[in-house]
């Protein structure tokens, strides 16, 4: 597992998303996150049997994406991924905007719920965007 060594007085802004099969690796990364980490971890659940306390940073939010609570036609509950997907293109909209030029507090992200095609092709998408805008690193 890597560890996210920060520079002194470099604020760790997180963004953690999986389901419950990713609950561990997304403790360990809390774990070892700063006191003044701020962000955001989505976990997504089927039923709310499933929610966990999860320490973390005072600034760090926690919000637990019920499948079984959005309406999605006949399904009883959303596609595996789908939640996940489209709470992470919210974050990433509002935190890290195209044109971006100016440096800021260092974003951890981790998105896990690898077995979706839907979390899949935003993690591509992220991991190409990401190494786009920090060439050379």
């Amino acid at each position: 597992m890597e560890s996210f060594p920060l520079a002194d007085g470099e604020t760790a802004h997180v963004l953690l998303a999986g389901d419950t099969t990713d609950l561990t690796p997304i403790r360990r990364i809390l774990s070892e996150l700063p006191a003044d980490a701020y962000g955001q971890v989505y976990i997504e659940i089927v039923s709310p049997i499933q929610i966990r306390e999860l320490p973390r940073p005072a600034g760090v939010n926690l919000t637990w994406l019920r499948r079984d609570l959005v309406p999605h036609g006949l399904l009883v509950i959303a596609p595996r991924g789908e939640l996940i997907r489209s709470a992470v293109s919210a974050w990433v909209a509002e935190w890290m905007p195209e044109a971006t030029s100016e440096g800021g507090d260092r974003i951890v992200l981790w998105v896990g719920c690898n077995a979706s095609p839907r979390v899949g092709a935003l993690y591509r998408e992220l991991a190409s965007r990401l190494s786009a805008a920090a060439p050379g690193e």
